[in-house]
């Protein structure tokens, strides 16, 4: 358990500060609450969600937007609740099944988030009308919006809203910096959904105001089978994409480089991420000061307050507005464990990398498995 305060520890060429908040982590993950697998359908013909706007990020490099949710029923309740679901069509989504004499569950798809339907509209009890705000990020895929009665136990589905979506759901995102095996080799890792077979992935990069050059990226990703079991192959699934991981090599000691993400499709166009920049290390040796932060169990937490469940990682923005803040003042972060307490939903990984990214893409982001990462 971590406690708020803050250490400044000199050590010859060594600064560490460590900015650690106090997190209650280890309880239920909030979406665990949800008994999705036991949903019906009540839908309602005077019921209806509507989501605005439909298009997000016409912007390049733009992978985050708020969304305008508004709903009403002429049945309402106190435990109603709006539920996020991506991709949009979350009735397609089927489990595999874990035993075969037992039948797997209609519904098979967790939502990335949800908030109570009187969350900002206290009078949705009286009036039937509610609205909320709710930032979504680029997750490759659309999503749809859907308003439950029942409470979180016994779910039962009234509206469904429109689609939802990013103009480009595959662009690259969510760069993460590491220090490469060498002191001088830089590691890129993002996120997209583009294959192989779709798009060659690089990274422009140089001497910031000098000429970039491309280095190519590797792919990887995974598949629902390769998950250990429930929720991660059942409700709490989520396709990953792609991840890509770029060398960058022979940099020179404490230059500024600027970067970014590419990926060349087959019709010879390219896709591109808004730029970024970071600083090489110092050579070996070399009479410098490193400013270390280290930290463990931050989590993450949503800005629009949504999927809070008896104080979840409290601490999480915090820790990393703080972060932020400081960054001019950080050479290298190490995450020590316990990342994001996704605990098998994996649309929460994407939510974490997005959280994190004004840290990751300027400074190495190092990270070590902890007891909640399996």
């Amino acid at each position: 358990m971590m406690r708020g305060l803050r250490l400044m520890i000199f050590i010859p060429s060594l600064l560490i500060l460590t900015n650690l908040q106090e997190t209650s982590s280890h309880g239920d993950h909030p979406l665990s609450r949800i008994a999705i697998h036991e949903a019906t359908l009540a839908l309602t013909p005077l019921a209806y969600v509507e989501a605005s706007p439909s298009i997000l990020g016409l912007t390049t490099g733009q992978n985050s937007e708020w969304v305008t949710v508004e709903y009403s029923t002429p049945i309402p309740s106190v435990d109603d609740w709006i539920g996020v679901f991506s991709p949009a069509n979350f009735s397609a989504s089927t489990c595999p099944s874990e035993n075969p004499r037992v039948y797997p569950p209609l519904l098979c798809s967790a939502p990335i988030k949800f908030q109570y339907a009187n969350y900002s509209s206290p009078q949705y009890k009286d009036t039937g009308k509610g609205s909320l705000k709710l930032q979504m990020i680029n997750q490759r895929s659309d999503f749809s919006f859907a308003l439950f009665t029942g409470g979180f136990l016994n779910p039962k589905l009234v509206a469904v809203s429109n689609k939802v979506a990013f103009s480009n759901p595959n662009a690259p995102a969510y760069p993460r910096l590491a220090q490469g095996k060498k002191w001088d080799e830089m590691t890129v890792t993002w996120t997209s959904g583009y294959g192989i077979s779709e798009a060659e992935p690089f990274v422009e990069w140089g001497p910031k105001g000098g000429v970039p050059i491309h280095s190519p990226a590797g792919t990887l990703t995974f598949e629902r089978s390769s998950m250990c079991g429930a929720p991660a192959r059942t409700v709490g699934w989520h396709d990953p994409g792609y991840i890509h991981t770029s060398f960058l090599k022979e940099l020179w000691p404490n230059a500024v480089y600027a970067y970014k993400l590419g990926h060349r499709l087959f019709n010879c166009t390219y896709i591109w991420s808004t730029e970024y920049q970071f600083k090489a290390p110092p050579y070996p040796g070399q009479d410098s000061v490193q400013r270390v932060v280290i930290f463990g169990d931050m989590g993450k937490g949503e800005v629009d307050g949504s999927s809070e469940y008896n104080d979840f990682q409290p601490g999480s923005l915090n820790t990393t507005k703080q972060l932020v803040q400081d960054l001019k003042n950080i050479d290298i972060v190490f995450h020590i464990g316990d990342i994001c307490y996704a605990n098998g939903y994996l649309s929460q990984w994407d939510q974490f990398t997005a959280q994190i990214e004004p840290i990751a893409s300027s400074v190495p982001y190092m990270i070590a498995s902890g007891n909640h990462e399996p």
